[in-house]
């Protein structure tokens, strides 16, 4: 017997919210770490599974980030971040990336490449970015950034998210 739930959206916010919540989180996503660096030159790093290419030619990239996060400010300022895509053993590194009034870079060493933000080694791929344009979507700011420089591994399993787990996905080498 099936427990497929469809809803009409417009009967009540937190009822609307929670399905929304619930019927986005059938969906696979990977997890990234978005970075980049404030005005006081201090790292900033947040993780985001809201992450996608748009464009090879030009070479576009999108994330989304919540109207409410701290990091929004940095990211708006600068102008420039890196999407940094984990792989199953960086659970830890993700859950780090979401806490709150802590210095989220504590033990991590990062690299520095062309626009001066934050890289974080030994990622299945990273992408440094420059913003090309930002809006507003809703409850999130939407950057879609320029790649300017990226770096790939795919010799690891990716970290992937879905319905409100990070979840392993086996991948046969050929």
């Amino acid at each position: 017997m099936s427990k497929a739930v469809t809803i009409e959206l417009g009967e009540g916010g937190d009822h609307d919210a929670r399905a929304l919540r619930n019927a986005f989180g059938c969906f696979t996503t990977g997890v990234t770490v978005i970075t980049t660096v404030g005005e006081d030159g201090r790292k900033v790093g947040l993780t985001a599974n809201s992450f996608t290419s748009v464009s090879l030619d030009p070479p576009l990239a999108l994330v989304c980030v919540d109207l409410k996060s701290a990091s929004l400010p940095a990211l708006d300022a600068a102008g420039r971040w890196a999407v940094n895509v984990l792989h199953a053993e960086h659970q830890a590194l993700a859950r780090q990336f979401v806490r709150k009034d802590i210095d989220r870079f504590a033990g991590i060493e990062t690299e520095t490449w062309r626009t001066g933000a934050p890289i974080l080694p030994n990622c299945m791929a990273n992408f440094e970015c420059e913003t090309h344009h930002a809006f507003d979507a809703g409850d999130h700011r939407v950057y879609v950034g320029r790649v300017v420089k990226l770096r790939y591994d795919p010799d690891h399993e990716p970290l992937v998210y879905l319905q409100g787990r990070f979840r392993r996905v086996h991948v046969e080498t050929e």
